[in-house]
């Protein structure tokens, strides 16, 4: 008999979970709001060891407007050339591109992965406006703020940083004990590329059908702050401008609004915050569009993301922060995972074991992204002061080659290894 399998959440790990268990469970997905795909929303990179999986699960390439990277220009503040890397993981591992996408695009293919009868096993029920409430770990039910209970064999915490099934499963505490800050943040715009075209500055950016991929550029500001400016493409039409610092003022603003996003920062204030480190290249580029200020943070690392017939994936149970570019990559592969250690499962008597195995494939993976995450950013993290940095080719190796949970679970390494 199928399983059924109730999961919260209805954005990337949560679609990708029902997209990935469908084949043989019976899957509802409980999404708090409204999904619209049509917004013009920030873009992403979904890198080789999660597009894999994707391709594999018959995820379509032309529906997502993607571009495929295939550089990382390293530049100097001044937008002079340091470095150039051609960065195709297609060549090097086992033929699968790392693409830049805007997230509405994915999702919208995820909710067909997860709904459409193209896709082996029922489609999966989406609720939509069903804001979860309340979660019982230990019985299998979930309840929405309108009253209405629902009941499966395994609840699947897909609901992100503030995970209320996060909170079930370490006691109903409070989950802000759980989210950790840096005093970073990151300022985000986007730009057409038309906006591009014309800046001789820019030129190795504006032609993302020959050349696509992600600059940086890096400078200090005395001995505790290093502000970081990347650019990088999010369609064949569009830019994504994001610019690292700390939080100062910003801070309190967070905290008082209890949110992460604080729209609409006017373009003098960013302006002003870079300027004294970057030439006007790369300053200009925040004077196009509305800019958000983006909070910086993760889950501290969890002794268990499951208790009794509750399990979490993603952010619920491992935000990490941006810099290694990994986050939605590690929920797309514990979604597949999942679906794998699920596939012969029948009863709910042998769901214990697979979350034990779930937790053993996937925590010590998501530590190393954290842990380089943390690297790329600058941040000191308790625990990781005496161990080596992780070299870029250590985690290129170590991630990039990923080719899913059976091939893990058998030790199986790509050629691209080494």
């Amino acid at each position: 008999m199928p399983l059924k399998i109730i999961i919260c959440g209805g954005g990337i790990g949560g679609l990708s979970a029902a997209g990935f268990l469908r084949a043989k469970h019976q899957v509802t997905v409980l999404e708090r709001g409204t999904l619209d795909f049509t917004v013009d929303d920030y873009g992403m990179s979904i890198v080789s060891n999660a597009f894999n999986l994707l391709q594999k699960a018959g995820i379509k390439p032309e529906n997502l407007d993607m571009v495929v990277m295939t550089h990382v220009w390293t530049r100097t503040p001044n937008n002079e050339e340091l470095k150039t890397v051609h960065f195709d993981t297609r060549a090097r591992f086992g033929g699968a591109p790392s693409v830049l996408v805007k997230r509405a695009k994915l999702q919208s293919e995820l909710m067909r992965f997860a709904t459409s009868s193209e896709f082996p096993g029922a489609p999966a029920e989406i609720i939509q406006n069903a804001k979860v409430a309340k979660v019982d770990t230990a019985a299998g039910k979930v309840w929405t703020e309108d009253g209405k209970l629902f009941e499966g064999d395994l609840i699947i915490g897909a609901d992100g940083i503030h995970s209320v099934v996060r909170a079930a499963i370490l006691g109903d505490q409070d989950i802000s004990a759980s989210i950790k800050t840096y005093d970073t943040l990151a300022f985000m715009t986007q730009l057409s590329i038309e906006d591009l075209r014309s800046d001789p500055n820019f030129a190795y950016l504006s032609n993302p059908t020959a050349e696509a991929g992600l600059a940086n550029a890096h400078a200090s500001s005395g001995p505790q702050v290093n502000k970081h400016i990347l650019v990088y493409t999010t369609s064949p039409h569009s830019l994504q401008v994001v610019g690292y610092t700390s939080e100062k003022e910003f801070s309190e603003q967070f905290d008082s609004a209890k949110k992460a996003i604080i729209k609409d920062v006017p373009t003098a204030r960013v302006v002003e915050e870079f300027a004294p480190e970057f030439g006007e290249a790369f300053v200009n580029l925040f004077r196009h569009d509305k800019i958000d200020a983006w909070r910086i943070r993760d889950v501290i690392a969890l002794d268990t993301w499951y208790s009794g017939k509750a399990l979490l994936i993603g952010d619920a149970a491992h935000a990490v922060t941006p810099l290694a570019g990994q986050g939605s990559n590690m929920t797309i592969e514990d979604a597949e995972a999942l679906g794998y250690l699920l596939r012969d499962v029948d009863s709910s008597e042998g769901i214990p074991d697979v979350l034990q195995r779930f937790m053993a494939l996937r925590k010590d993976r998501v530590d190393f992204v954290r842990r380089r995450s943390h690297e790329i950013g600058g941040i000191r993290a308790e625990g990781d002061e005496d161990r080596e940095p992780i070299t870029s080719e250590e985690f290129a190796r170590k991630i990039y080659t990923y080719q899913g949970a059976e091939k893990a679970l058998s030790g199986q390494k790509h050629p691209g290894m080494g």
